[in-house]
C-alpha cells in the first residue's frame, strides 16, 4: 500500500509542466490551466496510474483559506492537494490526490446533506462564468457523492436546497482509493485519490451558453476545494483559486480552464 501511494505521489510530482502564457497585470488570485485532450484509455477507479494521467500537468499548489478556525497569515496548506484534469469528446476528467494523516468520514448517503460537515473534496463548475446555475460536486473517502446545481451565487438568493440536491449530473463516474485505514484515529494514513469522469451531456442547464462538448480554445470557470478536518471540531479549508473569506461560492474567482487539443 505504501509503495503504491508513493507511485501516485510520484506521478503528480514528475508530471510534465504545461507551457504557460504570461498574463500581464492580472490579480494575484487568478489561476489558469490548459486542460489537455486525453491520450489513451482511463478506468475511473481512483487508482490513476494510466499513461494519460502520468503526462497530464498539475493545476498548481492549493492555498489555505482563512476561516472561523484559522485566522493566521501563513496560507501554506498543511496537507497537500494535487489535481489534474483531462478531457475528450465524451467527458471532463479529474484526478485529485490528497495527503491526509487521518482519513475519516461517516456520511454514506448522497444528496442528503453537505459532505463539507466532514472531510470532502469539492468541484465547482460555472462554464460561462455568469454565477447562475453552477455545479457543485462533493466526494468523500467513502465514495459518497453529492451533485448540486446552485441557481445563483449564495448570498444573493435564497436557495431551495431540496431542489439544488435534486439536480443530477447524469452518467458521472467516480471512484476513490484510500491509502490507510478509514475512521481509525490510532494510526497514520497517507491519503486518498479521487477520480471522476463527468459526461458533457450531463451538464444540461449548467453549461449555459458554452459549447457541449467544448471546442479547443474554449475556457470554462472551474475551482477545486478541500475540507480537511484534522479534528472533528476543526477545519482546514483550501483551494486552487483563492476565494473570499468563509465561502467557496465565489464564481467570479473560479479558475480559468482552457481546453486544448495537445496531448
Amino acid at each position: 500500500m505504501q509503495r503504491h501511494w508513493s507511485h501516485i505521489v510520484s506521478v503528480f510530482v514528475l508530471a510534465f509542466v504545461a507551457a504557460s502564457v504570461v498574463w500581464a497585470e492580472e490579480p494575484g488570485w487568478v489561476r489558469r490551466y490548459d486542460c489537455r485532450l486525453k491520450s489513451g484509455s482511463i478506468v475511473v477507479d481512483g487508482v490513476g496510474d494510466e499513461f494519460a494521467w502520468q503526462i497530464a500537468p498539475e493545476v498548481g499548489e492549493f492555498s489555505r483559506f482563512k476561516s472561523v478556525n484559522y485566522d493566521g497569515d501563513d496560507l501554506t496548506v498543511p496537507n497537500r492537494t494535487t489535481v489534474k484534469m483531462l478531457w475528450d469528446e465524451d467527458n471532463l476528467y479529474f484526478l485529485i490526490a490528497v495527503e491526509d494523516p487521518d482519513i475519516w468520514s461517516t456520511m454514506t448517503a448522497g444528496d442528503k446533506d453537505c459532505l463539507c460537515k466532514e472531510e470532502t473534496v469539492e468541484i465547482f463548475i460555472d462554464p460561462d462564468g455568469d454565477a447562475v446555475n453552477y455545479a457543485e460536486i462533493h466526494l468523500n473517502c467513502l465514495n459518497t457523492k453529492n451533485d448540486l446545481c446552485i441557481p445563483q451565487k449564495l448570498g444573493t438568493v435564497t436557495v431551495d436546497w431540496d431542489q439544488a440536491y435534486a439536480w443530477t449530473l447524469e452518467g458521472m463516474q467516480y471512484g476513490v482509493m484510500n491509502y490507510g485505514t478509514v475512521n481509525n484515529r490510532t494510526d497514520i494514513d497517507n491519503g486518498s485519490v479521487f477520480e471522476i469522469a463527468m459526461p458533457w451531456k450531463g451538464f444540461g442547464k449548467v453549461a449555459g451558453s458554452m459549447n457541449i462538448p467544448p471546442r479547443p480554445g474554449d475556457v470554462w470557470r472551474i475551482n477545486i476545494n478541500r475540507y480537511e478536518r484534522p479534528t472533528r471540531e476543526g477545519e482546514d479549508l483550501s483551494g486552487w483559486a483563492p476565494l473570499e473569506r468563509g465561502s467557496f461560492h465565489v464564481p467570479e474567482r473560479f479558475g480559468y480552464v482552457r481546453f486544448v487539443d495537445s496531448r
